[in-house]
């Protein structure tokens, strides 16, 4: 079974390019699947490939210089990797292929601690339980040879996921500077995280590792548990932050607590206060929630009846975000497939325009169904995205005969909006 590559926007990149600081040269990273693990990955291979451009795009999203944060100078870096990562994570994805070749997993060691490879112990730069993927990964997989072969190790889910079981000592050693990069659905400011279910009970992912890997973070010295999550989630016309005050349900308990990602920044919370970390929450936060969780956050005596949210704060928007990439994607960075795609040109532009019209197409709103249909404009790219679909709007069709009915010509119409409307998301 292969997977889809997801799109990644301009939010899910600015995430995987915040990530990405927190990576030390010669450490170990553990990454899940998904746009926002592609993204962190996407951002390392800049990182090491073409640094300047890097340095560039993470310039652009902070307020400071990222070489005065002290969180990336102490625990990240932002030069290219000199003596590699090793990868120990549970599941193994598309992106330990990439790492390995760009040259980022490189990092070996040894299960035998008494010695190494005079004395045999098989050097590795990546131990997985499972692997699961795109068909390139597949095919990466089945014709590994050499030092790519003999370097990947596959073992129990316990001997990835744990440190306990009588191979404390050599996994700790082994896991040096370890960054547990994982996917949440939620966050609460005092640090909890939401990534299985729903307060109503609802079960939507398994825990998996998530926990293990946040508990072996504060095991291991120097060992950070980072969990990337989109500051809002959208449906229909409805936004919503997925930054929350409070949640009745939690994967991860606040006590565990220690680095949020979101599109505007990062926070570190560990060894905080609670009311410094509910501040570190607000600066990446979108702004149009931030008022709300400092009003819960007073009535909870977490900050001074005074408090009021910083104006750098109010820049955490969709539209002061994508001002930022832009220019960076009109450079040919941070494209929606940066490791190619199982879908046509045709189709990837198709893609975000059908999900426009998924989010915001309701027949009884003729608000939207008007604005779409009015849309003015016809270009060629438009004409074969409609014809990808099928849709019949002049002349003889590409299969079957007769005129198109009036429904393909609305259809085919608000397909034209919904490509016009996504455009300069670009």
């Amino acid at each position: 079974f292969a997977l889809a590559r997801e799109p990644i926007d301009f939010a899910e990149h600015a995430i995987g390019l915040h990530a990405s600081t927190l990576v030390k040269d010669g450490g170990t990273l553990q990454i899940g699947i998904g746009a926002l693990s592609d993204a962190l990955v996407a951002a390392l291979v800049l990182r090491h490939e073409k640094n300047a451009d890097y340095l560039a795009a993470v310039g652009a999203l902070r307020e400071k210089s990222v070489a005065e944060d002290r969180l990336v100078s102490r625990y990240g870096g932002i030069t290219p990797f000199e003596q590699g990562l090793y990868g120990a994570s549970e599941m193994v994805m598309d992106g330990f292929m990439h790492l390995r070749r760009a040259g980022i997993l490189k990092r070996l060691v040894h299960d035998d601690l008494a010695d190494d490879a005079a004395r045999g112990s098989r050097a590795h730069y990546l131990k997985g339980a499972f692997f699961l993927g795109s068909k390139e990964l597949y095919a990466w997989l089945r014709n590994l040879s050499g030092e790519d072969y003999d370097g990947l190790v596959m073992g129990r889910v316990s001997d990835v996921n744990q440190l306990y079981g009588g191979h404390e000592e050599r996994d700790a050693r082994q896991r040096k500077d370890a960054r547990f990069f994982n996917i949440c659905m939620m966050a609460t400011a005092l640090g909890a995280a939401v990534s299985d279910a729903l307060e109503d009970g609802r079960v939507v992912s398994g825990v998996g590792g998530q926990y293990n890997f946040v508990a072996m973070a504060h095991a291991i010295e120097g060992g950070r548990s980072v969990l990337l999550l989109r500051s809002t989630r959208e449906s229909g016309d409805r936004v919503d932050s997925n930054v929350r005050w409070s949640y009745g349900h939690a994967t991860i308990p606040r006590h565990l607590r220690d680095v949020f990602i979101t599109e505007y920044g990062v926070a570190d919370l560990r060894g905080k206060s609670d009311e410094e970390c509910v501040t570190a929450m607000l600066a990446i936060t979108d702004a149009r929630f931030q008022d709300e969780i400092v009003r819960a956050a007073i009535r909870g005596k977490k900050l001074p009846a005074d408090f009021r949210a910083l104006e750098s704060w109010k820049t955490n928007t969709p539209e002061a975000l994508a001002d930022k990439m832009r220019p960076f994607r009109a450079r040919g960075l941070f494209s929606t497939f940066p490791f190619g795609s199982d879908f046509t040109p045709v189709e990837e532009r198709l893609l975000p325009a059908l999900s426009w019209l998924a989010k915001n197409y309701k027949a009884e709103d003729w608000g939207v169904l008007a604005g779409a249909i009015a849309w003015p404009g016809k270009d060629a790219e438009a004409d074969a995205c409609i014809e990808r679909l099928g849709l019949r709007t002049t002349g003889t069709p590409p299969s079957g005969t007769g005129s198109p009915s009036i429904k393909e010509r609305m259809l085919a119409r608000l397909v034209r909006g919904a490509l016009a409307r996504t455009a300069k998301g670009r």
